[in-house]
């Protein structure tokens, strides 16, 4: 049965609960008019509503379609239904809505298209072109539809494997096997499946330190991290998770001697290293340092480290991938533990970011965001100082008080520039620092300069 609605598109396969029974004595149309009536006052049939034309109703219940016209026609006599010529006949719209319905009204959620930004996202982890927007991004999407998947592999399609596997060698010098990379939502996903596997002890973060995974850490105990060499205060640390590419807030990357000394560290306490490769991309204007899960295998050091990568900074969090990579014993109980869960995202979607990754179009985009960060450097130069701004990285960070903190955050996002809050990043105690952290990198320079120069004029306002 075909019925339409009141926008005028059709619902097929939506068949009304109608009883008719011909051996009863009440005729055809009495029972098919108290049926009717029985739907419109328990609501469901509503107000507006079409019902499905006499031919196709009398073809569905069996019965002659004489009797369906004449139940409509008493229904239209008595104000239930509205016909009119070379249209649909209706619920009169104009009838009020049940009132002892038990079915709650509903309503289709809308579905808008995607917006253009009215806003200067200037956050961390936030920002850039719309991948979602981008022509070599939405040609994957289109090939993955006519790509057969094959068999579904919990760990992740072996095609997607494959391209995450080739694209870390080109972009990160990192020799992995296809079949040691197990793919997830994203880096937060890839942290809880670890964690499901059980940490007997507490967890070294750094402090300060990027805010993102330290939320899939709510139930854990958490201790600071000193990256200068001297192990966590505490002696039941189990774990330690790291950003050695991103340190927060400046961006700074870890240098290679502390990694070593970290790996050392590890191996003496038998600590499980985390690391995050947070932001690895940005190597815009220094050398690729190695990560801590190759510099493990290098250098023959017996510390533990499982890297953890996420595709959501570089494309958006609406499409949460990313991938955990681990060696030994540990890889196998989290290839267990995915294949017990089920595959992480879509083999659809996986199949869409192995083309993407295949046809070069994320390293395209990365070289895109390396010519912005240039251009942003230069807007940085021409704006001139800023009060109590530090810029020794990947981002910009001004140090103030809580209360100035506060409300430049406020401010800003009044005239539709978002920054990230400096005091986010630390883990606690009585040394929380306050001020801004601006990725400045996130737009094209005529942005910018509009943004920093807002920035600019309201810490002299305040300072004033």
């Amino acid at each position: 049965m075909v019925t339409k609605s009141p926008n005028g598109t059709q619902a097929e396969g939506i068949a009304l609960p109608v009883n008719v029974d011909k051996g009863l004595s009440t005729p055809l149309p009495d029972q098919l008019t108290q049926e009717l009536r029985r739907l419109i006052s328990e609501g469901t049939l509503r107000p507006g509503d079409a019902v499905p034309s006499s031919r196709r109703l009398a073809k569905h219940l069996g019965i002659s379609r004489g009797s369906v016209e004449t139940a409509y026609a008493q229904l239209a006599v008595e104000g239930f239904l509205i016909a009119a010529e070379r249209s649909a006949t209706r619920i009169n719209p104009d009838l009020p809505a049940a009132s002892t319905t038990v079915r709650p009204k509903r309503r289709v959620p809308d579905s808008p298209r995607r917006r253009l930004r009215n806003y200067v996202d200037l956050r961390p982890g936030f920002g850039g072109d719309d991948p979602l927007r981008e022509p070599a991004f939405r040609r994957a999407w289109r090939e993955s539809l006519d790509l057969d998947p094959g068999p579904i592999d919990p760990l992740g399609q072996p095609r997607a494997r494959w391209a995450i596997a080739d694209y870390l060698r080109l972009t990160r010098g990192m020799a992995v096997d296809p079949d040691e990379i197990i793919l997830t939502s994203g880096s937060r996903d890839g942290l809880r499946l670890l964690l499901s596997l059980g940490v007997s002890g507490s967890i070294a973060v750094e402090n300060p330190g990027f805010p993102g995974l330290r939320q899939a850490m709510t139930d854990q105990q958490l201790v600071p991290l000193d990256l200068d060499g001297s192990s966590p205060a505490r002696a039941d640390v189990a774990a330690a998770v790291v950003t050695p590419n991103h340190q927060f807030p400046h961006g700074t990357p870890m240098p290679v001697d502390q990694r070593a000394r970290l790996l050392d560290w590890a191996a003496r306490g038998n600590v499980l290293i985390v690391e995050d490769d947070y932001d690895s991309e940005a190597r815009f204007t220094r050398t690729v340092l190695p990560t801590l899960f190759d510099l493990a295998s290098s250098t023959g050091s017996s510390a533990q480290v499982v890297h953890i990568g996420t595709f959501s900074a570089l494309l958006t969090s609406a499409v949460s991938t990313g991938y955990v990579i681990a060696r030994g014993p540990i890889s196998e109980e989290l290839m267990s533990l995915r294949a017990a869960l089920g595959p992480a995202y879509s083999p659809i979607l996986q199949m869409a970011i192995a083309s993407y990754l295949g046809s070069g179009g994320l390293r395209r985009r990365i070289s895109r965001g390396r010519r912005r960060l240039r251009a942003a450097e230069d807007v940085v130069s021409e704006i001139g100082p800023i009060p109590g701004l530090v810029h020794e990285g990947r981002t910009l960070v001004i140090e103030t008080s809580q209360a100035r903190a506060e409300s430049l955050l406020r401010e800003l996002a009044e005239r539709g520039i978002l920054v990230a809050s400096l005091a986010r990043g630390w883990t606690g105690g009585d040394e929380i620092r306050h001020g801004l952290v601006i990725a400045h990198s996130n737009v094209e320079a005529p942005a910018l300069r509009e943004a920093l120069g807002a920035v600019k004029s309201l810490l002299s306002r305040i300072q004033s």
